[in-house]
């Protein structure tokens, strides 16, 4: 298919697949618990995996892969694989929703852990760390190392996603040079005409399902040379309809891909400009500037072309198979 003749068809089933993504839904009791209890055993997974002395994911790589991935990471490339959480070797199953799982990594040269976690527990300035995809930020409470934050998510592809989204964050230090950061979701709403007088929260029934519930771990270890940063999120969205299913599943599980990669490199621009680059060397030489904005939720980006959406985003990077 020529690339014009592949854009107007793509551009002809996205609207096509507006109407049933756009109507109203709401997360059942049964899916919500059962993204809870995948959220429990991914923590229970790395609670075991502490245990282990597996704090990155690479520790538990056999020794030539992890050197390679290692290699990877210090030429300044991402590591990013798609996880999948089991139930005593199953599947788990999340009526009426998908759960998106991915895990990215990047290497900071030169850069403490102390220099990376001043940037991600900077609640108040992740409006710019993270623009466009951040809006608002705001730090409502802090209690010692739990804070509740306030982050307002927009995404625009065809579809125009803005999200107003609560997360409790707890930091935890387990020694000196590692630290893990962790933050769920307490409330999430959809808004409605954004950036307009009328913008307002549509309620929980109107939902259009795009996110529901949204965690991240990020694991920061310091060692020699500089910091490894370590990003693990899960997503929940609503279902696609069956009828579409075969064509926009397959884009809906890689979007969430982009979005770490994305998330990644605004971390590392954000500790790079707060960090103190050496006289003679650039900040721009440092940490080479990566692509801008990528979609935070799958189904944002489901009715996109996926050669103009997560597939070119995606092509600065390596990712596991």
């Amino acid at each position: 298919m020529q690339p014009a003749i592949s854009r107007s068809f793509s551009t002809l089933l996205a609207i096509s697949l507006l109407a049933p993504l756009a109507r109203a839904h709401q997360p059942k009791p049964e899916t919500l618990a059962a993204f809870d209890h995948y959220r429990d055993k991914t923590e229970a997974r790395m609670d075991s995996d502490l245990l282990a002395g597996h704090f990155l994911y690479i520790d538990q790589v056999p020794g030539p892969h992890r050197t390679e991935i290692d290699a990877q990471l210090r030429r300044n490339e991402f590591y990013l694989e798609q996880l999948h959480t089991l139930d005593d070797g199953h599947h788990i199953h999340v009526p009426g929703g998908i759960i998106h799982h991915w895990m990215g990594m990047a290497f900071l040269p030169g850069v403490t852990l102390a220099q990376t976690k001043s940037v991600l527990e900077d609640y108040e300035h992740e409006k710019e760390n993270y623009f466009p995809d951040v809006r608002q930020s705001r730090l409502l409470s802090q209690n010692g190392n739990d804070s509740e934050v306030f982050l307002q998510f927009y995404s625009k592809t065809i579809v125009t996603a803005v999200f107003n989204v609560n997360f409790a964050s707890r930091t935890t230090n387990y020694s000196p040079t590692r630290t893990q950061i962790r933050s769920c979701s307490t409330r999430v709403a959809d808004v409605d005409n954004f950036g307009t007088p009328n913008e307002h929260e549509l309620s929980p029934a109107d939902s259009r399902g795009y996110l529901w519930e949204l965690c991240t771990w990020w694991h920061i270890e310091e060692k020699t040379g500089g910091t490894y940063i370590q990003v693990e999120a899960i997503e929940l969205s609503r279902t696609v309809p069956f009828a579409f299913a075969w064509i926009v599943n397959p884009i809906i599980r890689n979007v969430p891909k982009a979005f770490l990669s994305h998330l990644l490199s605004a971390t590392q621009k954000a500790v790079a400009k707060k960090s103190a680059a050496p006289a003679n060397e650039p900040v721009s030489q440092i940490l080479p500037p990566r692509s801008s904005s990528v979609p935070l939720c799958a189904l944002c980006d489901s009715v996109a072309s996926p050669s103009e959406g997560f597939l070119q985003a995606g092509s600065g990077f390596n990712h596991g198979k």
